[in-house]
């Protein structure tokens, strides 16, 4: 089934660590690197980490087409995170409706 969903992901993570990651998982999505913690907390709400080493804590967003977010995910730790079925029932749900 080809649901033509879009996915993309960014981490604060130097060019190279995002590099060797979506080699070893052998995606196909756009990975964004370097992205600035504190500007992302700031304009969407995501939780982050602060100290040794600062990170953003997984957050998520569903978009439509129309690029509105359909359904958000915040998590302060490893529980919690949209899994591919989760996007798929959604996006699903959501067609259905119009």
């Amino acid at each position: 089934m080809n649901a033509d969903i879009k996915v993309v992901a960014a981490s604060v993570d130097s060019v190279e660590k995002v590099a060797a990651l979506k080699a070893g998982l052998h995606v196909g999505f756009p990975m964004f690197a370097e992205i600035d913690a504190q500007a992302v907390a700031e304009s969407t709400g995501a939780l982050i980490q602060t100290g040794d080493r600062t990170f953003l804590h997984a957050t998520a967003f569903l978009l439509n087409p129309e690029g509105e977010v359909v359904n958000s995910l915040y998590s302060s730790g490893p529980i919690g995170r949209f899994t591919g079925s989760d996007i798929l029932r959604k996006v699903l749900f959501e067609r259905a409706k119009t």
